[in-house]
């Protein structure tokens, strides 16, 4: 491959070769003898209505001269049961159907098909395509809070209940993480009614939930929340199929879109998470949501046994449509991510994917069943993690300023961004994706200095690059098990005493910034420091 930059050329050939696999897996179907030319061109929420717009260059054959329309659950391949309308074959067809939300009948999660009868059954002729506008339903939701890109993954024990270390060190962005299965179950003392069923939700765990992200919110931070699915007895549903062999070896596992309890359990919590925390209930605000953890390494963080990448990238893909319907419903303004991690193409086998890869093949499988405007979660650590003074670097061949760099890392994130404004990575309105930066540490173990600068350093590249929304460092406070593995990664320590990375997290952004910019840049040797942001 080039060591130049993708054109935008070559991006859409590969990403027209992954829509092509994704086409034979079965969530779509590749065209065939007597199929025609038909395509679903869009799927969209009108009033109470859910709008199918087709058409057909070349007609298919027919028993009846019928189009069937099919609503299909995310892991259908083919129409089954009954169809839900019909309309003659011709080169231009528009279906309403009602969308049923809130009833045992809803639509919102369903993608479509249509069908024509060929020897008496039923045979796609399209690509199936989802809802795209799930924001249809929100109504009136709140402005972001967009107070500012300094963001810290935030110790619990240190929300609220008369601690400011938060307010003191100026958060404008929180981040903290929501276990799927802390919600389902427990007490079951929270009645959720969705879609036409009852849930019941555990009222303890959400009681921290609710300090957490109410408190944030009271204190002007703009809120991201990663949701993550652990294994825990009795809740298995929650797991896909292909992941459940593989429980005990992993942290988190793949959410289940392939079987209708843990498909509907999945719409239903997350509904009820995104509606909670919506910023109109009095529970605080929530604007960004991320789909699973670094998911490109999915033996440790979001486990399947699917070894085939496409095949891996349409289930979460699936996982992440349904989040986004979910989210997007209740939270017009909301962000839904993906999470990659900053292995962009060093390492690429069955167990671990690089980033880019894996972030072109959910870009496909999304794109070929109805684009979305998703968002990227990016956690872009030196190489290796441990190696604060990335200045003096311990691997220069790892992160170069390519877009083939085997790692990518605060010193070479304009590499990613540039990626990303591309026009077949961009959203459906042309835009450039939301970039997230919702993990990135600095171990002080290389000394409390280097941490300091590194800090001011990768703020800095984040504020003079127009498309990277926040960055969250990791972390407020020490974590034991990540100290053990060499990342002392905390602005105070697990006694609570602060390191010299507190002030200058504390003051990289305000009247005295400059100071702490020249001290950073003084110590890691930067005489150009404009020169050094690669300002984009």
């Amino acid at each position: 491959m080039s060591k130049k930059f993708f054109s935008a050329l070559s991006l859409a050939a590969l990403t027209a070769a992954m829509i092509l696999s994704v086409f034979y897996l079965a969530p779509v179907r590749a065209r065939a003898e007597g199929l025609g030319a038909v395509n679903i061109n869009s799927v969209s929420i009108t009033g109470e209505n859910v709008v199918i717009n087709v058409s057909a260059s070349d007609l298919p054959s027919s028993d009846d001269g019928v189009y069937y329309l099919f609503a299909e659950k995310p892991y259908q391949g083919k129409p089954a049961g009954n169809p839900i309308a019909q309309l003659p074959v011709s080169g231009s067809a528009v279906f309403t159907v009602p969308l049923g939300y809130q009833t045992a009948n809803c639509h919102l999660y369903d993608k479509f098909q249509v069908a024509v009868k060929q020897g008496g059954s039923f045979v796609g002729v399209a690509g199936a395509k989802y809802i795209t506008n799930p924001e249809a339903l929100a109504g009136g939701s709140p402005a972001r809070k967009n107070n500012g890109k300094k963001g810290l993954i935030l110790d619990g024990a240190k929300i609220g209940n008369g601690n400011t270390e938060a307010q003191q060190l100026g958060v404008q962005q929180g981040a903290y993480n929501i276990n799927l299965t802390d919600v389902i179950g427990g007490n079951k003392a929270i009645e959720y009614g969705y879609n036409g069923k009852t849930y019941y939700f555990d009222s303890a765990y959400m009681g921290q939930y609710d300090h957490c992200v109410r408190t944030s919110t009271s204190q002007g931070m703009g809120m991201t929340m990663v949701l993550l699915n652990p294994y825990s007895k009795g809740e298995e549903f929650m797991i896909s199929p292909t992941a459940r062999g593989g429980i005990g070896r992993s942290n988190y596992y793949l959410m289940n879109t392939s079987e209708d309890k843990g498909l509907e359990y999945l719409e239903a919590v997350v509904s009820f998470l995104a509606q909670r925390y919506n910023g109109k209930n009095g529970q605080g605000q929530v604007d960004n949501w991320v789909i699973a953890n670094e998911v490109n390494a999915k033996n440790v963080w979001n486990y399947s046994n699917v070894a085939d990448e496409m095949s891996y990238a349409q289930l979460y893909a699936d996982s992440v449509r349904v989040c986004y319907n979910a989210i997007k419903s209740r939270n017009a303004n909301a962000y839904v991510c993906i999470s990659l991690d900053h292995n962009w193409t060093h390492t690429h086998n069955t167990s671990y994917y690089s980033a880019r890869s894996m972030l072109e093949a959910v870009n496909a499988c999304i794109s070929a069943q109805g684009n979305i405007g998703w968002g990227l979660a990016e956690h872009p650590y030196n190489y290796p993690m441990t190696w604060t003074s990335f200045w003096t670097p311990k691997n220069p061949e790892m992160i170069v300023h390519t877009i083939d760099t085997p790692y990518l890392s605060m010193e070479n994130i304009e590499q990613l961004t540039d990626y990303m404004c591309q026009p077949a990575m961009r959203m459906p309105n042309g835009g450039v994706r939301p970039i997230l930066l919702t993990e990135i540490g600095y171990s002080s173990t290389q000394g409390e200095e280097a941490q300091a600068a590194a800090i001011v350093y990768a703020y800095q590249r984040c504020v003079t690059n127009q498309h990277i929304k926040l960055i969250a460092f990791n972390r407020q406070t020490d974590f034991p098990l990540e100290v053990r593995q060499g990342l002392s990664v905390g602005l105070t320590r697990q006694d609570g005493s602060r390191k010299l990375a507190f002030e200058f997290y504390q003051g990289m952004n305000g009247g005295n910034a400059g100071s702490y910019i020249n001290r950073a840049a003084s110590y890691m040797g930067i005489t150009d420091w404009n020169g050094a942001m690669h300002a984009r």
